[in-house]
């Protein structure tokens, strides 16, 4: 543990105090080695005060995560996708859809135009149903509801924007129903009716249960000291092929962290 005796930003701290590279302290701040006063800091221009605490525990060889595929045809793959990649097309295929970075589980892409566009309408016809599994923080009041508000942007936070509820935004519906509550935890099931920017992150953190290792949305939360990740996953993705009628289901399953935190 570094204790701070003068004001600079982490990554300026982090190079005078490793042999790592600007490059590598990015990448293990991204996968939560470091810890300031006690909370996953991932930024690098975050700023030092005098008497701030820093740990910093990079691992020795930081993996880089590649997708895996969960089902394929001559029209369309689902992928699963780990947390810390970004939503990026791979070779012919066409991006249908996005995660956040930090979000892991299934990702769907086409190999035809076509098939992207009718992919596409179905989205935006609310005929694609998602199942995300969450771990938040604290135990909510209610076992099952729904949130709908309307969702725009809010503000900044290290350069990122920040959405939130607002009169003018777009119309945002999660149902959720919680699965089990363990030690101040709660693992959530969630069906987003609609796919707003960060909607899910946002409607439970002004629901007062921010996704554990939210930086954006939980920031002002302490988490366990395990988070290493944003917890939450995309873990089932169901719908009608656009081209055969048949029905596509696909189940990406959870991140050994999700189970040694909730089971």
């Amino acid at each position: 543990m570094f204790r701070i005796k003068k004001e600079e930003s982490l990554l300026s701290f982090l190079k005078e105090k490793t042999t790592l590279s600007g490059r590598e302290i990015k990448r293990a701040l991204e996968n939560g080695a470091c810890r300031l006063n006690g909370k996953i800091e991932r930024f690098g221009s975050a700023k030092l005060k005098t008497g701030d605490k820093v740990t910093f525990h990079p691992p020795k060889k930081m993996a880089v995560g590649t997708l895996t595929v969960l089902h394929q045809d001559s029209s369309l793959t689902l992928f699963n996708k780990p947390s810390g990649v970004v939503s990026a097309s791979e070779k012919g295929h066409h991006l249908v859809h996005r995660l956040d970075k930090g979000t892991s589980g299934v990702l769907l892409m086409a190999r035809t135009i076509p098939i992207k566009r009718a992919l596409e309408t179905l989205f935006k016809k609310r005929e694609v149903k998602k199942i995300y599994i969450a771990i938040v923080k604290g135990a909510l009041r209610k076992e099952k509801g729904t949130i709908e508000n309307k969702l725009g942007k809010k503000g900044t936070f290290q350069g990122q924007t920040l959405y939130g509820a607002t009169p003018n935004g777009q119309l945002a519906i999660t149902h959720y129903k919680v699965l089990k509550t363990v030690k101040g935890q709660s693992l959530v099931e969630l069906h987003p009716e609609t796919g707003r920017t960060h909607q899910l992150r946002v409607h439970l953190s002004e629901l007062g249960h921010p996704i554990l290792g939210d930086l954006q949305y939980g920031r002002d939360a302490v988490f366990p000291k395990e988070i290493y990740r944003l917890c939450l996953h995309a873990y089932r993705l169901t719908f009608t092929h656009p081209r055969t009628g048949k029905k596509i289901q696909a189940t990406a399953p959870l991140p050994k962290l999700f189970k040694d935190l909730a089971f």
